[in-house]
């Protein structure tokens, strides 16, 4: 993995605070690391950092839509070479009320599938806070062409939430569950489009009738994406 500084550095083209993990872009905005990826495609390795900062037109002090950059890298003679550098099309939403990123769960780490033409979808589990101790998690799906280097943002499917902080009776009627990603093989008929997926729950759910019980395959969701919207719907 790439020292985060060196990241930021080739984002802001100037020198990173080291210990604030931060860059000033040439707008002025600050632009903060977030997570980094390494994945291989049909081209080769490649390790890309991404940061955010504030959307254009939002509260710098307290965003609550964020614009993401990148950086990649290619692995060429044992060495990380810069790509490309990009700010990606699209905005993602703050993961808590003081304008800060959506959290990464780096302990799960992405999930990846290479397909075919040089690209790769890949899935971010993103962890958002709520009011009294909730959480509600995601997969940020975003999208990688290799010729050339290029980032896509593809949308956010839901992925769970654990409500149980809430509770304020017991036995707790309120459901906690977390999902998981599968990346589904490509169509061969139609080798240009980009894959579905389906995230399956696991935990405790409320019924249509308002009782708690456990998540099954029937709370599964499949999601496809649409070229016309350009998000996973």
């Amino acid at each position: 993995m790439l020292p985060r500084a060196t990241v930021l550095a080739a984002i802001c083209g100037r020198p990173a605070d080291k210990e604030a993990e931060t860059c000033r872009m040439k707008d002025g905005r600050t632009a903060e690391f977030w997570t980094a990826a390494m994945f291989s495609t049909e081209t080769g390795s490649r390790f890309t950092g991404f940061v955010t900062m504030p959307a254009p037109g939002a509260d710098a002090a307290a965003p609550d839509r964020l614009s993401v950059a990148a950086a990649t890298y290619v692995l060429k003679d044992m060495r990380w070479r810069l790509e490309d550098v990009q700010v990606l099309s699209g905005r993602i939403g703050t993961g808590n009320r003081n304008g800060g990123a959506p959290e990464v769960d780096e302990r799960l780490g992405a999930v990846f599938r290479p397909l075919s033409r040089g690209r790769l979808l890949m899935g971010l589990r993103l962890t958002v806070y709520g009011t009294a101790g909730s959480q509600g998690f995601s997969y940020l799906l975003l999208q990688f062409r290799d010729a050339p280097a290029h980032w896509t943002l593809a949308g956010e499917v839901a992925a769970g939430a654990d409500e149980t902080a809430g509770c304020a009776e017991d036995p707790c009627r309120l459901g906690s569950s977390t999902g998981r990603l599968e990346i589904l093989p490509e169509d061969p008929r139609d080798p240009a489009a980009w894959p579905p997926v389906r995230v399956a729950l696991s935990g405790t759910v409320l019924g249509a009738d308002g009782v708690l019980r456990p998540a099954t395959d029937r709370d599964a969701r499949v999601y496809r994406f649409d070229p016309g919207a350009g998000t996973y719907r």
